[in-house]
């Protein structure tokens, strides 16, 4: 009898603790990815004359209650505490006390929402109701992108004022982007507005201007008209990483193989140099960068030019190194014990650079990861010429730990090339065979402004995947890009209104307008023919002149 009590209370707190926890889907089948759906609302949105102090979403499966924390936005905010109370999948908002007659609300689930297997919500979801007889339609959207790269994210925030505006209240409304950058609010009064894009770190619906960016869109404010829309222009969010790489610490491989270690992803630049002092001072010798670990970006390997000796003391200066962001490190130094470790680091092939296409007069250039020190690699060297194999290149040379193959003069046209080169590590060739551009094989690119009637100056930047920056210029009204290889292209334009010779993305406060942006990726570029971009005032806000 004992024995049988003991597993009653047993199974009854078994029981109790899982009633009280997240309910879970039955497991078994193909794996979940989808997110969870909204399903029905009680009420259904767009209602009017609502008089009840509850409002419930219903989902399409079960989620993780925990996850709703901080997801839940009331519209504007009225100042009503409320409590969330749950049934197995819907979830109910409960209000203290009556709401406000004459009202239109808005009750928004964020995309943090997830399910138990931690599929978010596809889209922010949205209940509006009305306490009166008429529900407010207006509506106002935009799209917010990356300055940078041209594409939009999910989770920007954007908050809307109405006037009489402070924003040091809460925001009336906020707006959440898609995977698109694209934003939208709803259910909106007649009235004056102001909208802006804010890092909201801490989810307060408000701009700590001590903490957090913010910038503007073209327009201060915008007049919406009773059930009235509008679309804001598209917000270009400024590149917010102003942090520099950090040199964190060198080792030695070797009395001459330094391997420095950065606090982030590091680019090496024609400008980069490393410099070794002695314990007094003195100049000792220089270094050279030999490349970036490729499977960490962060880590960068030089060569000195003379060996370090065991147990004497040296300072290393770094400068010049870029991050992914374009910020140069500071001169930073570090100090270093000599070593009298032979280098074992094995001779390889680190990567090929313009493998995928050169012009006539270019090099081809392949990264070793020690200095080319013998003729092995130069004498193995084979080029096939068109049907024709050279075995012997006599343009091949090697500066430190590149391997270069230069043209005769130009690669011949109407030739196709097959560089078989040699690999120490699979002792063997690998074969490189890149398009060979000649002229017959560019293409240009033609780009206008919709409104030629200006003839405001824009700074026009182009730049691909394989080359990198292929043009930095000016131009007004309209540009012709010549010569340029069959890839595809990022455009990036903006004009320069303050003459600082960089683009402003603009101020919220005091209002200063962002200077017209405009970007656009993958834009192709066929030999022999021109592509044609032209740049509309619906999607470039062009200014009127002053």
């Amino acid at each position: 009898m004992t024995h049988f009590f003991r597993i009653s209370i047993l199974f009854c707190i078994v029981a109790i603790a899982y009633s009280c926890a997240t309910p879970t889907s039955p497991t078994g089948g193909p794996p979940d990815r989808q997110g969870p759906e909204v399903v029905a609302t009680e009420p259904e949105s767009g209602a009017t004359n609502f008089t009840k102090r509850k409002v419930t979403f219903h989902f399409s499966e079960f989620v993780n209650r925990s996850s709703l924390s901080g997801e839940v936005t009331v519209e504007p905010d009225i100042g009503i505490p409320y409590s969330i109370d749950w049934g197995r999948k819907s979830v109910s908002i409960v209000f203290e006390s009556s709401l406000p007659d004459l009202t239109t609300l808005i009750v928004t689930i964020g995309t943090g929402l997830s399910d138990t297997n931690g599929n978010k919500l596809a889209a922010p979801q949205k209940l509006a109701f009305s306490t009166g007889p008429e529900i407010d339609q207006g509506e106002l959207r935009g799209k917010v992108l990356d300055a940078q790269t041209g594409e939009g994210n999910e989770g920007h925030k954007i908050l809307l004022y109405r006037t009489p505006l402070n924003l040091d209240q809460k925001a009336n409304y906020i707006a959440e982007t898609d995977t698109g950058g694209v934003f939208q609010f709803s259910y909106l009064r007649q009235g004056t507005y102001k909208a802006f894009w804010v890092d909201d770190r801490n989810r307060n619906k408000v701009w700590d201007t001590e903490r957090e960016r913010a910038q503007p869109f073209s327009r201060e404010l915008i007049e919406l008209e009773k059930a009235g829309s509008d679309t804001l222009s598209t917000l270009y969010i400024a590149n917010s990483d102003t942090t520099k790489a950090i040199l964190q610490g060198i080792g030695l491989f070797s009395s001459r193989r330094l391997r420095m270690r950065f606090s982030e992803n590091v680019e090496i630049l024609d400008s980069t140099s490393i410099t070794i002092t002695d314990s007094l001072g003195n100049s000792f010798t220089e270094a050279y960068p030999l490349y970036r670990q490729p499977e960490e970006p962060y880590v960068l390997f030089a060569q000195a030019g003379e060996a370090l000796l065991e147990q004497e003391s040296y300072n290393v200066r770094v400068k010049d190194i870029s991050d992914a962001a374009g910020n140069l490190t500071d001169s930073t130094s570090f100090d270093i014990t000599g070593s009298a470790q032979e280098d074992t680091t094995a001779q390889r092939i680190i990567r090929r650079k313009r493998t995928t296409g050169i012009y006539p007069a270019e090099s081809i250039e392949i990264i070793y990861a020690n200095p080319i020190s013998d003729n092995v690699i130069r004498d193995s060297l084979k080029v096939v010429e068109g049907n024709q194999l050279i075995e012997s290149w006599p343009q091949a040379r090697s500066v430190n730990n590149s391997f270069l193959i230069d043209p005769e003069d130009r690669w011949k046209d109407g030739l196709d090339y097959e560089f078989r080169i040699w690999d120490p590590i699979s002792n063997d060739h690998i074969s490189l065979s890149p398009e060979i551009w000649h002229s017959s094989k560019l293409g240009q690119l033609d780009i206008r402004l919709a409104d030629t009637t200006r003839s405001n100056t824009y700074n026009l930047l182009i730049r691909s995947k394989e080359r990198g920056i292929m043009t930095d210029t000016t131009f007004s009204k309209q540009i012709i890009i010549r010569e340029l290889p069959p890839l595809q292209y990022q455009v990036t334009l903006f004009e320069d209104l303050n003459n600082n010779g960089k683009w402003d993305h603009g101020s919220v406060q005091p209002y200063r307008a962002p200077e017209p942006y405009f970007i656009r990726n993958n834009i192709p570029v066929k030999q022999g023919f021109t592509s044609d971009l032209t740049v509309s005032p619906d999607v470039y806000p062009i200014r009127p002149q002053n």
